[in-house]
């Protein structure tokens, strides 16, 4: 995999627990993340003017995408009401790459190599046993995990969708489009499922630094990943960028001083050694 890709992932990846632990700390999700996609919108909006139309061949994928990801705003912001960062996180990001390794050769009829089916089983296994270590098995509640399910699925579903549509166009023009967009149409939405989640002047002015934060990691952190869509295997792609989940930990572990145990150890050398294994035999 070529080294300038394979960075750009990883820091997309810090990038999306950045904005991800923001949510999680802010006071009310639902506003929140209503706040920062708008306020994505607002700033990359002006720039379709300078660029080529979205391709008629991506515009299923795109409208798609749109609907998906409003279901993905509302349950994730659901995992956090109910489950912390080191437990919803991890099961929302950890069986997608699982279930994404035994559906994309079908989809997209993409074979990999053993070494790289053995990286991905290894970081998803290594994932998953976030949620067993010290501090995270005595938080699992019911509610908790069945919101981290369904965006584990969500997650599955935008990625094959995001994928497809970036290979019919181009995957800035595709993000582009999508981040444009995304945030005016989520916040016409969410007045309607949600009563009293208003956003004003105030709020923004209130809680502008964490809301500029997480607007910019919100579209960076997925630029490359959409990219290495076009150029590479999914599963792989998909796979790697979950190394968030380690980032994510050592932010528990570190910042927020949660317990970790042997388990997050172990965890973490696993997720490294699949990282290390894609990086080194990925065509």
């Amino acid at each position: 995999m070529d080294n300038f890709l394979f960075l750009a992932i990883l820091s997309g990846a810090v990038g999306h627990v950045i904005w991800n632990a923001l949510l999680k700390k802010s006071d009310d999700k639902i506003k929140f993340m209503r706040a920062f996609t708008l306020l994505s919108s607002l700033f990359l909006l002006p720039l379709l003017f300078f660029f080529e139309p979205l391709p008629k061949s991506a515009w299923p994928f795109f409208f798609l995408t749109i609907v998906i990801h409003v279901f993905y705003k509302i349950f994730l912001c659901k995992v956090y009401d109910y489950s912390g960062l080191s437990f919803g996180y991890p099961i929302a990001r950890g069986l997608p790459s699982l279930i994404l390794l035994l559906i994309t050769p079908i989809i997209f009829g993409e074979t990999l190599q053993l070494n790289n089916q053995l990286a991905i089983v290894i970081i998803s296994l290594g994932i998953l046993l976030l949620v067993f270590s010290e501090g995270n098995f005595k938080k699992i509640n019911f509610k908790g995990l069945t919101y981290s399910l369904i965006v584990a699925l969500i997650i599955i579903a935008y990625t094959i969708t995001d994928a497809k549509g970036a290979r019919a166009s181009n995957a800035l023009i595709y993000l582009l489009y999508y981040f444009s967009l995304d945030g005016f149409i989520f916040n016409i939405i969410a007045p309607f499922i949600f009563k009293k989640k208003e956003i004003n002047l105030n709020y923004f002015l209130k809680n502008f630094k964490n809301i500029s934060i997480a607007a910019f990691f919100n579209i960076y952190s997925y630029l490359p990943a959409v990219y290495g869509y076009t150029i590479g295997k999914v599963a792989v792609i998909a796979a790697l960028r979950e190394m968030s989940i380690l980032f994510a930990s050592l932010y528990g572990l570190f910042i927020l001083k949660e317990k970790g145990g042997y388990l997050a150890f172990i965890s973490a050398v696993m997720i490294l050694t699949g990282c290390i294994l894609i990086k080194l035999f990925s065509d």
